[in-house]
């Protein structure tokens, strides 16, 4: 299972990370992908940032973006210096939906996975997805039912279906999992 998915639809903005401290004199600064994957946000023209303290949103074009590790060190037109880029230290990036790469049919973005409804193979109801986590090996439903969390691991094995339509995702858990939490 893709983290990515279906087609991007609406003007809906999602968060794709965290600005961090400013990287160099010039307005360079870090920033943490939730994706965990540095080079996603060159894909981007234009980046929101969120002020933390009121939730106000400022638009930037994207001039450059390049990986450093577990981050990228992006430069956003009008930032030019340390001090421009220290005052957005601690703000959320977000990114509109149109935006985002369209994705093939078997592909799905996290955030459209939350709140779907999680059933397993065999019609016994788990719960909704609240979260995703990523791994170093895989990532995993985090799957919420009054007091109960499943961590499903989501790789093709155990996700036999994700029906968008009907906002339901099919599983087959490995043998024993869903008992650990009853």
């Amino acid at each position: 299972m893709n983290r990515e998915g279906n087609e991007p639809s609406g003007d809906k903005v999602l968060p794709v990370g965290e600005i961090g401290r400013p990287h160099g004199v010039k307005g360079e600064m870090k920033v943490y992908p939730y994706s965990g994957n540095a080079e996603s946000l060159q894909s981007y023209s234009t980046l929101l940032v969120a002020m933390p303290e009121n939730g106000a949103t400022q638009s930037y074009v994207l001039r450059s973006c390049r990986s450093q590790g577990q981050f990228a060190v992006i430069k956003l037109d009008g930032v030019d210096s340390r001090t421009d880029a220290g005052q957005l230290t601690g703000c959320e990036v977000l990114v509109e939906r149109h935006e985002m790469p369209e994705l093939a049919d078997d592909e799905f973005y996290w955030h459209d996975l939350q709140g779907m409804a999680v059933v397993t193979s065999h019609g016994r109801p788990l719960g909704t997805v609240s979260r995703l986590m990523s791994t170093g090996a895989h990532d995993i439903l985090v799957v919420v039912d009054r007091g109960r969390e499943y961590l499903i691991p989501a790789l093709d094995e155990f996700v036999v279906a994700i029906d968008a339509e009907s906002g339901t995702i099919t599983v087959d858990p490995p043998e024993g999992l869903l008992e650990m939490n009853d």
